[in-house]
């Protein structure tokens, strides 16, 4: 298959990204706390490519499906080839970036020590601590006839050991459970500190003293975890959240996609991991840096105040809107006029309250909500049960299988449901992904009005704190009546529906977003005024890509603001060059989508759910809102004006799909404008 000039490929594009993520842990005027948070993350996020992306190409090649890349033409092969020979620069740079943050805590007086820098009381604190907390809770085992190689589980820390018992030679594993402590403090104020997988190699030998320990190391095994949950789940007879906890224990045995390993490894060990992984010696990653990163936020969590604050960001607290009155009713306070949270800059709080709200308020005779994600903690439900329990009709989309959420949402759903609650899983073959509540009111007339919630985030007031999203808050009546329509379609299996406002994938999106563009490139011909801004989180969808291309080509200026992957590569002559890819990789995580199309009194604009991906724009259900209020569209438009200026945190993607930093303008960043922004109008509204 014939590649093509403006195109690359998924994979490559997001390791891009990942790396974007890593500059940040690298960059010096960040605090080196968040430093290593942003590391911890780079680390989280690699996990997760593997088990997925990489795990779902590793089934092509398992089912000898001969898949090639549409974009590029790649063949599996050389995807997974290109993919690791990455993999070995990032890891080069991860161990690097590494020493740095261990280099700069040290000046900060926090010491990341090894066994050898330990003094002598420390080695006997270490000594005591292994032999009382972690040594009872370690399972050692030999692997022979008696004791066949054990299952090693996905992302979970082991020991291999090579041990000696006179000419005869055998190996050892040391299974390490969840529960183990990730570090060893060695001081009152926990500012000296050991990580308790450095003390466990120490004293590993301990395990099996009828052996003499020739080599040992830390593994880590990472699993395919792409479970097709549509096609697993297919005994209609079963229910269906059994069928689903089966199906999440199974995640954790499936292949293996590559092996961390800590120290050197010789032939014996590699041939006998290579035997019982089925993993061929190339997916082996020598990981010189710790294995398991999850130690990061267990420090972070522990440091006395007075350290913490010397190495991390001020504080930001999302700040009260200054247009909403949280001692009014925020159902009146909607129906008089539009309403826009963006968070993390605003706090979620008129949201909660207009639920709290609902669940109290006679005239509402229903709630009905969308739910993907949400926090551990979340008062959410809490009113949505008060709701039912006060004899509202409350109808309850629980995405069961919301990737790596699963069993949160498992919970949730059977709360609700006690609490009297209708709760349905979406559909067989699509996620529902979209962010959506409509909470309908009786009027004293006997009509039925509506007040309606769209989101571009999930309900979750944990990440509300730290994604940057959009809700609309609106009585439009068209747009109630519209999403009143999509939570009867829902149930009844109806993909087709209509709507006059919103757009509903996977049948209304994917067209009006390529309609649109096709609009501007009209303009364009006719008086030369033609303009894209999408903001995204993901490009990868061929023809929305197509269709940007041939505005390109038509003159019509686009910039897109992408944070992670995009298959389109602008600035290639001929096809691409009116294209501007801008990604923000900042304190927040920028997930927010806005659609903008035209400018002044012809802008269309739209907030969603939905990447312009395929399975976003073809296998799930998602929503795009229009914004009719002219004052939150020219807002949200001046607020994309605004992170195209960045140059602090935003890159620009040049004709190799590599990132640069911007260096021209006045110095901007996009988010600490926003936030200082929203701590403005509060001091304002209360000054007025």
């Amino acid at each position: 298959m014939k590649s093509k000039l403006y195109m690359q490929n998924r994979e490559l594009s997001w390791l891009n990204f990942n790396e974007r993520v890593l500059d940040e842990a690298r960059d010096e005027n960040v605090p080196i706390g968040e430093r290593l948070r942003f590391l911890s993350i780079f680390v989280s996020n690699l996990d997760e490519f593997m088990m997925i992306r990489v795990g779902s190409l590793f089934d092509h090649v398992l089912l000898g499906e001969s898949h090639v890349d549409s974009k590029t033409g790649m063949s599996v092969q050389e995807q997974i080839e290109a993919i690791y020979m990455k993999l070995k620069s990032l890891y080069e740079k991860k161990d690097m970036v590494y020493k740095e943050i261990t280099s700069k805590l040290k000046e900060s007086s926090i010491y990341n020590l090894k066994i050898k820098d330990l003094k002598k009381d420390e080695i006997d604190i270490v000594k005591e601590y292994f032999k009382e907390y972690i040594k009872p809770i370690l399972s050692p085992a030999i692997v022979n006839r008696q004791f066949p190689f054990p299952h090693l589980k996905n992302n979970r820390p082991y020991v291999i050991l090579k041990l000696l018992k006179g000419e005869k030679q055998t190996h050892g594993i040391i299974s390490i459970p969840p529960n183990c402590p990730k570090i060893i403090f060695l001081n009152k104020d926990k500012t000296r500190f050991i990580l308790s997988e450095e003390v466990i190699l120490k004293y590993a030998h301990k395990l099996f003293k009828k052996f003499e320990v020739a080599e040992k190391s830390f593994i880590r095994v990472t699993r395919n975890a792409d479970v097709n949950l549509d096609e697993e789940l297919v005994d209609e007879d079963d229910d269906y959240i059994s069928q689903l906890k089966f199906l999440l224990k199974k995640r954790g045995r499936l292949a293996a996609v590559r092996l961390e390993y800590s120290s050197n490894l010789d032939m014996e060990t590699i041939k006998l991991l290579k035997k019982n992984l089925k993993l061929s010696e190339q997916f082996f990653i020598n990981n010189k840096i710790p294995i398991c990163f999850d130690f990061a936020e267990e420090l972070l969590r522990n440091l006395p105040s007075k350290v913490l604050n010397d190495i991390m960001h001020v504080q930001i607290k999302p700040q009260h809107s200054h247009l909403i009155d949280l001692d009014k009713s925020m159902i009146e306070q909607i129906k008089q006029k539009d309403l826009l949270l963006s968070f993390p800059y605003q706090s979620i709080t008129p949201f909660l309250s207009l639920l709290k709200e609902a669940a109290g308020n006679p005239k509402v005779a229903s709630i009905k909500i969308s739910i993907y994600r949400m926090a551990q903690k979340t008062r959410i439900v809490d009113y949505l049960c008060r709701a039912a329990e006060n004899g509202k009709n409350v109808f309850v989309i629980m995405e069961l299988r919301a990737r790596f959420d699963e069993k949160n949402n498992i919970n949730w759903s059977e709360k609700l449901i006690e609490a009297g609650c209708t709760v349905v899983y979406g559909l067989e073959k699509y996620k529902v992904h979209s962010k959506v509540c409509s909470i309908s009111i009786v009027e004293d007339s006997g009509n039925i009005s509506y007040i309606s919630q769209i989101g571009t985030g999930n309900y979750n007031e944990t990440t509300a704190k730290l994604y940057t999203d959009l809700s609309l808050l609106t009585a439009n009546q068209d747009i109630g009546e519209d999403i009143e329509e999509l939570f009867k379609n829902i149930p009844t299996e109806n993909l087709s529906g209509e709507y006059h406002s919103i757009l509903v994938s996977p049948k209304g999106i994917k067209g009006k977003i390529i309609e649109l563009i096709e609009d501007e490139i009209k303009k364009q011909e006719k008086n030369k005024n033609g303009r894209i801004i999408l903001k995204i989180n993901s490009l990868t969808d061929t023809g929305v890509i197509k269709a940007l291309v041939k505005a390109s080509q038509a003159g019509v200026k686009i910039d897109l603001i992408i944070r992670g992957i995009s298959c389109l590569v602008p600035s290639i002559e001929g096809h691409t060059e009116n294209i501007k890819i801008t990604s923000i990789v900042g304190r927040f995580l920028e997930h927010s989508r806005i659609y903008a199309f035209g400018t002044g009194d012809d802008l269309k604009m739209y907030i969603s759910s939905a990447d312009c991906m395929t399975r976003n724009l073809e296998k799930r259900v998602e929503v795009a809102t229009p914004i009719y209020d002219e004052d939150i569209r020219n807002k949200l438009y001046e607020s994309l004006e605004i992170m195209l200026k960045d140059n602090v945190k935003a890159r620009f993607m040049n004709f190799s799909g590599a990132y640069e930093k911007k260096t021209n303008g006045e110095i901007l960043d996009s988010q600490m404008y926003f936030v200082k922004e929203a701590y403005d109008n509060v001091v304002q509204s209360v000054k007025y």
